[in-house]
């Protein structure tokens, strides 16, 4: 699954870049650093985006996928990938797969501690 994520991650990339539209609102995204309103998740996430790149990377990996963090993170917008977007795409692609293989891995296991203790209740 990681493999077909980093492509399906990679061919929208450069179909928005083909593009030369918005069409997935990322400049919302963007917009959110200035978010001020009454929603307490997303002044969080305005918070997290506002503390640097590294933070913001991070936290839009885990929300989002390699391919939102890094045209986010680019400097531009249409311009292909330079190196420091390469790096972003790939550490992007990491954190977000080792934190869905953690929540997974914390799913089967918080259902295997269930089955266990509901199955010694019963015994």
């Amino acid at each position: 699954m990681a493999g077909l994520s980093f492509l399906i991650c990679l061919l929208t990339l450069w179909c928005y870049d083909w593009s030369k539209r918005d069409w997935l609102g990322i400049e919302a995204i963007k917009s959110m650093k200035s978010y001020e309103g009454g929603n307490r998740a997303a002044r969080l996430f305005a918070w997290l985006m506002q503390k640097g790149d590294t933070v913001a990377m991070v936290a839009l990996s885990i929300k989002f996928d390699p391919f939102i963090t890094m045209v986010y993170l680019r400097h531009g917008a249409f311009n292909g990938m330079s190196r420091r977007d390469w790096r972003i795409f790939l550490a992007s692609f990491l954190i977000s797969n080792a934190y869905w293989i953690l929540a997974c891995y914390m799913g089967i296991s918080l259902v295997e501690w269930l089955w266990q203790a509901l199955r010694g209740f019963w015994a």
